[in-house]
């Protein structure tokens, strides 16, 4: 939750966009890699299945806030399928201007 509300701003920036549609495609193509661990592959799985079933943490006839539980689980998830795969993996799916924009950032 607290991660949702620390993400508020950046939800105008189109390069937080690009950053999250980056992660996206990059979980995909983890998912396809045989050198990433079935007990790490099994996180995106179960987001997934939070996110369509009927169960919420918090309800989603709330205003705003049973929305971004959702949207800060699937942060959440993402970033943490992120770190339990290989960083060698991870090195090689990863976009050059991406490698470089992160050292930028550091």
């Amino acid at each position: 939750m607290l991660l949702s509300l620390r993400v508020l701003p950046n939800l105008v920036n189109p390069h937080y966009w690009k950053k999250i549609w980056t992660e996206i495609k990059l979980v995909g193509q983890l998912m396809k890699d045989g050198r990433v661990p079935i007990y790490a592959k099994v996180l995106p799985v179960v987001v997934g299945l939070y996110l369509l079933s009927p169960f919420d943490l918090i309800p989603g006839f709330l205003p705003v806030i049973g929305q971004l539980d959702d949207f800060g689980l699937l942060l959440m998830g993402l970033s943490t399928f992120i770190r339990l795969a290989p960083a060698e993996v991870i090195e090689e799916y990863t976009p050059r201007d991406v490698e470089i924009q992160a050292k930028l950032n550091k």
